[in-house]
């Protein structure tokens, strides 16, 4: 009995020594107050508090902690923590009592299991930092003591990344992820277009950026031109550059804005890439448009007016509030606006303002204002809006990334019926009328390309009647020219197009033409209409992009990241900033947009600032 007692607590006992010994130790806290990094290729460890950086030796490490003097709480506070009797240990092999001590945290059993190992550390460092450039927000985060005080509740063991780490080896580390996202999801495309645009930093630096349309539009790179003149060579030089880097076979189409220096530029990459359509913004000659008409006396002397006024009301402190308490009174919580410094769609939203305050406006006794607010001017705000919110709306259509090619005809069509419908009960002159009619059409004949006529004729959504004679032909012309840039029988895309527009064959029945109302154009041609010889042409076609609005958008990250306060960041630095942040929704293709960004993402059209300033650049 004895024996058996005895041989039961000896086989026991070794049944603890193995389970000991196998178990993994606990890492060291010595390691907490390092970030894994690569530094030339090798793989080092840095301080997070001085950046030194020290290839894998606790011990070192250990001494490089009891002295370092950047530690907030003091080097011999966390050589106190960090303590290793163990000596030049690796880094999953240290004594178990050094995570008995992490302090300050809680105690218990969570002060026991309290520690976080090289490859937790790394993904909290990299998520941590990844919220950082999502949001826009500064990389002194984590040096903000209320930040780490709430990141020591979240989890003690957990020390964020310094500054310096997150404006160096992780942001490196995050822009290398995305841009690998970015270059494969270019690869997949099978036609790409190139928008670009022109902007000066807070620094008063030139910088232009280059959007890629896979359709989807993504953030490709920023250049910062130097000592360099904008000149349609250099532009064009430029964009050679970035076709060439995307490879010239896939790029179909360049669009920018109507500046004289690109329309040089457009000049250039059609001589050396006479497959590419290059392409001037919709929303831009639009925007003209709008200018056109309010150049016009009698729309410029309104418009002067309802400045006048609410440069007023918002200027006077009184004014001001006894409007805002006169709206309160009627329910009414909108204020007044002034127009937008680079949109003249901005005086719409100033003419909406007006009108939706008109009840407050009328009841306020200011004498300087009320003889000012009498009907003819109340008359003359509404009949101007008429005319400029159908343009407005047609802004705000061509500027959505679910815009293509096609719509550009039909939104010019749909505008010279409107505009013709309400010009005879305006306010405006004969003359005038006849000048709206005449820049509408102006701006159309500039606008439009016989690639617009193309993508209009092989939108199955709409229909083909509006076409002219003269833009069909040069409709066949892209088509046949496309043809030939992708190697494919013209005789056969030409027949395949004669039976899409008498609706034979495939398109008889009317199941495939109701179809087009649920997917995209370039959807339906490659998944339903795939067997098709014309398919290939129309898809291409119906992915290039009507305006360059990406583009702008893109310009709000930049204004956003590099601001008054954060002056001092390099152009590098804010490239892959903007980098970051545009193009984190390619990770998240099933999520809204709002998921991945914030309001201050995307520019403020009510701004308040003075429109006069605004410089529109000439399309003549």
């Amino acid at each position: 009995m004895y024996i058996s007692v005895y041989a039961i607590a000896l086989v026991f006992l070794q049944a603890v020594v193995l389970f000991y010994r196998q178990m993994p130790r606990a890492l060291s806290d010595v390691w907490r107050h390092f970030t894994p990094a690569n530094v030339q290729g090798r793989s080092v460890y840095m301080c997070k508090y001085c950046d030194k950086t020290y290839v894998k030796n606790a011990t070192k490490m250990q001494q490089h902690i009891a002295k370092c003097i950047q530690i907030p709480q003091g080097p011999k506070h966390a050589a106190d923590r960090s303590s290793t009797p163990g000596g030049n240990e690796s880094v999953s092999a240290v004594s178990e009592s050094d995570t008995l001590s992490s302090a300050p945290g809680p105690s218990g059993i969570r002060g026991f299991f309290d520690f976080m190992d090289e490859h937790i550390q790394r993904k909290a460092d990299e998520c941590f930092a990844r919220a950082v450039y999502a949001t826009g927000s500064p990389l002194m985060l984590p040096s903000n003591v209320y930040w780490k005080r709430f990141l020591n509740v979240l989890q003690p063991a957990y020390t964020p990344p310094t500054r310096h780490a997150l404006s160096t080896n992780l942001l490196d580390e995050e822009f290398n992820r995305v841009q690998t996202k970015v270059k494969q999801t270019i690869d997949k495309a099978d036609c790409i277009s190139v928008i670009s645009d022109g902007w000066s930093n807070i620094r008063g630096q030139g910088i232009i950026n280059y959007i890629v349309t896979t359709p989807q539009p993504v953030f490709y790179k920023s250049v910062d031109t130097k000592d360099n003149r904008h000149t349609g060579q250099y532009i064009a030089d430029e964009l050679k550059v970035i076709i060439n880097d995307l490879g010239p076979e896939k790029v179909f189409a360049l669009v920018t804005d109507n500046a004289a220096n690109m329309k040089v530029a457009w000049a250039h990459v059609e001589e050396t890439y006479p497959h590419i359509t290059t392409i001037g913004c919709a929303a831009h000659t639009l925007n003209l448009l709008l200018k056109d008409i309010m150049a016009l006396k009698t729309m410029d002397t309104l418009y002067k007016r309802a400045k006048q006024i609410v440069k007023y009301m918002k200027g006077k402190q009184v004014a001001s509030a006894t409007y805002l308490s006169k709206q309160k009174e009627n329910n009414m919580s909108t204020t007044l606006k002034l127009p937008s410094i680079t949109r003249w769609g901005g005086v719409v939203i100033m003419y909406d303002s007006l009108l939706e305050g008109k009840e407050s406006l009328q009841e306020m006794a200011i004498s300087q204002t009320a003889g000012m607010l009498d009907d003819v001017f109340w008359e003359g705000v509404s009949s101007s809006l008429k005319i400029l919110k159908p343009i407005e709306a047609a802004i705000a259509m061509i500027e959505g990334d679910g815009a293509i090619l096609s719509d550009v005809q039909c939104l010019f069509a749909e505008l010279k019926e409107e505009i013709q419908t309400v010009l005879p009960t305006s306010l405006l002159l004969k003359a005038e009328e006849t000048a709206v009619v005449k820049s509408l059409e102006k701006r159309r004949e500039f606008c439009m390309k016989p690639v617009h006529a193309a993508a209009y004729m092989l939108d199955p959504k709409y229909d083909m009647g509006i076409l002219s004679g003269e833009e069909i032909n040069g409709a066949y012309r892209v088509i046949t020219a496309m043809s030939d840039h992708l190697g494919l029988d013209k005789g056969k895309v030409l027949g395949s197009l004669a039976k899409y527009r008498t609706k034979q064959g495939l398109w008889e029945g009317d199941g495939i033409w109701q179809s087009c109302q649920h997917i995209s154009a370039a959807t339906w041609w490659k998944g339903l209409c795939g067997s098709e010889a014309l398919a290939p042409v129309a898809s291409i076609i119906l992915q290039i992009p009507p305006s360059s609005a990406a583009s702008e958008r893109n310009w709000s990250l930049f204004g956003n990241t590099h601001t008054k306060v954060r002056n001092r960041l390099t152009n590098v630095r804010v490239e892959k900033l903007v980098g970051i942040r545009a193009n984190l929704r390619l990770f998240e293709p099933d999520t809204e947009p709002s998921s991945t960004r914030l309001d201050s993402d995307t520019a403020e059209e009510d701004s308040e600032c003075d429109v006069d300033e605004a410089q529109e650049e000439p399309v003549d």
